[in-house]
């Protein structure tokens, strides 16, 4: 008897039966991979988000340039600038570079490089100096740190992506002034931009041991803890800070605004001249050529705190997005208090 049966062709397909669990597992795995390929590529660059504490990067803006300023002055003693042109400023002078630049900015960029993903914008690029040789000019951290701890833990907490972080820094601010012996004018600064706006800076005057720095909502104070405010106006000096390179052509603007009830007076660094606003002995600050923002952002990070702002001459306030150019070719005005008062006051006048 032949037992033989023919093969259905239906019987040799493969029959798979999902079960419930099966499925439920099949879709979070591909629910992981979808969000994985949100995070790590859809980003932009292929990293995380990164959520960071505003105090904490204030905390180490305000070490890098404490760190930076004493390293400035450690070269400053050894009378061993090696000053050498980098380029001309917009004036047609050369501009200067020395060692305590580039050891000033290679200690800066090594505290606040901790943060992974922080956009660093600095005058300086990256030194040959090696680790090793920069090493005798780094200072005890924890004995910078102690010095500014107490007024540091006052700053409230604010969390946020640091991708929307920029840090403006400036390692040697009036390096000129510093190859003259003018320490006087020598400063260092850090400013923390959010979106396009300045929130935060802090400039350092290592010869004369002295920081201050202003946060949007919290203030300005100095490293000491002392709060400062605005000079009543009646008991500001009556004074136009201006570059040492172009007061001429300024006195000649103000002049023509103010008579003789305003005096020029020339200075070096811009971080210096924001000081002087800030302390009440002097009402303007006006700069007719271009300028960088790292050498803008932390002075008008703290005229904004204090009410005043850093103005173009065109009437805007500066920006700092990565959209925006680094050179500020329109001049600036800046003030601690009502800046679009005293801009309307030069319009009409040949700026630029």
């Amino acid at each position: 008897m032949n037992n033989y049966q023919p093969i259905n062709p239906e019987d040799t397909k493969m029959q798979v039966k999902i079960h419930p669990k099966n499925t439920f597992t099949i879709i979070m795995v591909l629910g992981f991979l979808y969000l994985a390929y949100l995070i790590f590529f859809e980003s932009g660059d292929g990293m995380p988000e990164i959520d960071v504490d505003l105090k904490d990067v204030i905390s180490y803006a305000v070490l890098a340039i404490e760190m930076g300023g004493h390293a400035v002055m450690k070269v400053h003693e050894e009378k061993s600038l090696n000053a050498a042109a980098k380029g001309l400023t917009d004036e047609g002078k050369e501009e200067l570079l020395t060692r305590a630049d580039l050891i000033s900015n290679h200690l800066i960029l090594d505290i606040l490089q901790r943060f992974p993903q922080l956009k660093i914008v600095s005058e300086e690029k990256a030194s040959e100096f090696s680790d090793r040789e920069v090493e005798p000019y780094r200072s005890d951290n924890y004995a910078v740190w102690q010095s500014v701890k107490e007024i540091l833990n006052q700053i409230p907490s604010r969390r946020l992506q640091l991708s929307d972080v920029r840090v403006f820094v400036d390692p040697l601010d009036a390096t000129q002034e510093f190859t003259e012996g003018l320490t006087e004018y020598v400063t260092v600064m850090a400013c923390i931009v959010v979106d396009a706006e300045p929130i935060f800076g802090a400039i350092y005057r290592p010869f004369f041991n002295e920081t201050i720095f202003g946060l949007q909502g919290f203030g300005v104070v100095t490293s000491d803890g002392k709060k400062i405010s605005p000079v009543d106006e009646g008991k500001t000096d009556k004074k136009v800070v201006v570059s040492r390179s172009h007061a001429g052509k300024v006195k000649e603007i103000v002049e023509k605004v103010y008579g003789d009830k305003m005096t020029i007076e020339a200075a070096g660094g811009s971080g210096y001249k924001t000081l002087r606003l800030v302390n009440g002995t002097a009402e303007l600050y006006l700069h007719t050529t271009a300028i960088k923002k790292w050498d803008t952002c932390a002075g008008d990070a703290i005229l904004r705190t204090m009410g005043g702002a850093m103005l173009d001459l065109e009437g805007s306030p500066l920006r700092y997005s990565a959209q925006d150019p680094i050179l500020n070719k329109k001049g600036l005005l800046g003030t601690v208090r009502n800046p679009y008062t005293y801009f309307r006051k030069f319009q009409g006048i040949q700026l630029l």
